[in-house]
């Protein structure tokens, strides 16, 4: 998996130099290396999922992504509650930022914050009732976008091989 540069060719496929003008942004413009290639597809493929599943769970159930992840991960956990510092790492956010997330789902009626009885510093969070009628609805369109917008797509051989490959990158501890 090395890096290969190409030289630039033109219209009528003679070799011209790169440069201003050209279509190219110097070595970066030529450069064509796997590793940067999967990445991008990588990168390219989870941001136009990301925004078409949000934006449909948006319209059919009237929550955002973000809210939907801290639903299901609430929603999965032991007992039915997460600590702040847990949700904080699950959903990939600071501190700071899911205290602010959780203020939203609150003031939302989702979620719910109560105290910790073994430790009084812990905080946790737990659904409401409404916010396990939304998560058990957005489950559904999730499903259904997911289905639409990736499932669709690909064969049991390709989800099989997809599943596999992320799994063994993830084990990897990345």
């Amino acid at each position: 998996m090395g890096t290969v540069t190409r030289p630039a060719k033109g219209d009528d496929g003679e070799l011209v130099e790169a440069g201003p003008g050209t279509g190219t942004c110097g070595i970066l413009g030529q450069m064509d290396d796997e590793r940067i290639q999967l990445m991008g597809l990588i990168v390219r493929t989870n941001r136009r999922l990301s925004d078409s599943l949000g934006r449909e769970l948006e319209q059919s159930v009237g929550i955002p992504l973000v809210f939907f992840d801290v639903l299901i991960h609430v929603g999965a956990a032991p007992d039915g509650r997460l600590t702040m510092s847990t949700l904080s790492a699950d959903v990939s956010l600071t501190t700071g930022g899911v205290t602010r997330l959780v203020d939203r789902m609150v003031e939302a009626g989702l979620v719910a914050r109560q105290n910790c009885p073994n430790d009084r510093r812990s905080i946790h969070v737990v659904l409401t009732p409404q916010g396990r009628s939304t998560l058990e609805r957005a489950i559904a369109a999730h499903v259904d976008s997911i289905d639409r917008h990736l499932i669709a797509h690909l064969d049991a051989s390709d989800r099989a091989a997809l599943a596999m490959v992320l799994t063994k990158v993830l084990d990897a501890g990345c």
